[in-house]
């Protein structure tokens, strides 16, 4: 077992709370001493090592690679270490917070977040430079070969494009249209039409084929792939936006109140692994994730009766 029992104990905490996830609120669920529960929150876990233990149970090479980022909310926070004024895409303003970059893996029928950075301004890394990184372990380390790698237009960058092209690995990605094509800026070509298609080469002397949807633009190294596939394929990334939401609006994620970065982090792992294991519940139970949390947050008795502490035991 990896973790401690105070942290499983934790997660458990996390998902029969509702509204209050103060540590304070979350030891009556603990049993535990505040105390206690700050100082192992202030511990280094393998949070890697436990995902890529249930990692492990899936046909790696028949999923996809999801690369995004979410900011974190902390505008209610008075100090907490590394926090930083963000823009926010999700509400369209400043505020007080993290990025936080992201690797999931996914079939289509499960998820399970296979890395997480957090991106600081002050340490001179880009959210580029954070997700290479990722990309890297996941290629080098844990040598994973995907059916592909997706991702939005931020991480469309060149040294993320080259380093996947050099490897072999396919990748589909909406990209801006100021990005040239074949020495020309995508909006430049075929003008008026909402819909065309075309095989070229972008910067880096990288070959893709460019699909255009309506006022996106959408791109390939799958040479030859069907239109509709190769939309069908990028639709697959919205899988990433379904763990942001759950991780949210269900536990907490961006509510804990722990004023340094390792317990931060250690929340995000405690959240991420419970995502992982209640899909495995819920295909056991028929029970979806959200009624789960549902059950459990009306009966602590519920949560307990979810045994999620057996899912650390071979970890």
């Amino acid at each position: 077992m990896l973790l401690p029992a105070i942290i499983i104990s934790y997660s458990q905490s996390l998902l029969s709370a509702s509204l209050k996830y103060s540590l304070v609120h979350l030891t009556h669920f603990t049993r535990t001493s505040h105390d206690s529960l700050t100082r192992a929150l202030k511990l280094k876990y393998p949070w890697k090592t436990i995902l890529l233990h249930f990692l492990l149970d899936h046909c790696l090479n028949n999923g996809y690679l999801i690369i995004d980022e979410t900011d974190i909310d902390k505008s209610y926070a008075k100090i907490i270490g590394g926090i930083s004024w963000i823009f926010s895409h999700r509400k369209n303003k400043h505020i007080v917070g993290y990025h936080l970059v992201v690797v999931v893996w996914t079939d289509g029928k499960i998820t399970i977040p296979v890395a997480w950075k957090l991106w600081q301004k002050k340490n001179g890394k880009s959210k580029q430079d954070l997700a290479l990184e990722m990309i890297n372990f996941c290629t080098c380390i844990l040598r994973i070969k995907p059916h592909a790698w997706l991702f939005d237009s931020l991480y469309a960058s060149e040294p993320i494009l080259k380093f996947l092209n050099n490897h072999s690995l396919n990748f589909f990605s909406q990209i801006p249209k100021n990005r040239l094509f074949n020495h020309k800026q995508l909006k430049f070509w075929y003008k008026n039409r909402p819909y065309w298609q075309d095989i070229g080469f972008i910067k880096g002397k990288i070959k893709i084929q460019v699909v255009k949807n309506r006022k996106k633009y959408f791109i390939t190294n799958v040479i030859g792939i069907p239109r509709q596939k190769l939309l069908d394929t990028y639709k697959i990334r919205w899988k990433i936006e379904e763990v942001f939401r759950y991780v949210k609006s269900q536990l907490g994620f961006e509510r804990c109140q722990c004023q340094s970065i390792q317990a931060q982090m250690n929340h995000f792992g405690v959240c991420f692994v419970l995502f992982v294991v209640l899909q495995d519940i819920a295909k056991k139970t028929g029970l979806t994730d959200y009624r789960i949390k549902e059950k459990a947050t009306l009966n602590h008795l519920f949560a307990l009766s979810l045994n999620i502490p057996s899912y650390f035991d071979d970890a």
